[in-house]
């Protein structure tokens, strides 16, 4: 297994992958070309809070999220380790119609069945370019080498051993 080199801060309650966030790949490469034209024109504030998430698992940044809400009520560090998982609320958020929410069962199943460090293993395949490039949720092409970025591709089922 190789090591990964992705934090564990981005392991999210929800399956979401959040070293794949336009928000976090933009602060983190300080280019805000990861960020859609609509993100981009927040205002400075706005964007400022966001640009500074640490993830939702960390400090008061999205204290809001239902899942860490519930996940915490419970004394859990993850949904998966719940006895109602997959619950209501994972199976909506699933299919909600949000790019990046589609794939969250899938991603959850994987972090519940081999691990956090498997997880974020095959996160890191599934958000790199072939080029090394760090890609994020909403890039239509590589940010490096402008290869076009195979939406399809980026299915956790599809990038299994």
């Amino acid at each position: 297994m190789m090591k990964t080199s992705f934090k564990k801060g981005d392991v999210t309650y929800c399956g979401v992958y959040c070293g794949a966030c336009h928000w976090k790949r933009a602060s983190r490469e300080n280019d805000e070309r990861h960020l859609t034209e609509k993100r981009r024109m927040l205002e400075s504030i706005e964007k400022q809070y966001w640009l500074a998430c640490p993830g939702c698992k960390v400090g008061s940044h999205r204290a809001d999220c239902e899942f860490r809400i519930c996940a915490e009520s419970r004394g859990l560090d993850r949904c998966v380790d719940c006895n109602e998982f997959p619950c209501k609320r994972h199976v909506d958020f699933n299919n909600d119609g949000v790019q990046h929410h589609a794939n969250s069962l899938a991603s959850l199943n994987v972090l519940k069945n081999d691990g956090e460090d498997v997880w974020l293993e095959l996160q890191e395949k599934r958000w790199t370019c072939s080029c090394g490039a760090k890609l994020s949720w909403y890039l239509k092409s590589c940010l490096k080498c402008g290869k076009l970025v195979d939406l399809k591709s980026r299915n956790v089922s599809q990038n299994r051993r």
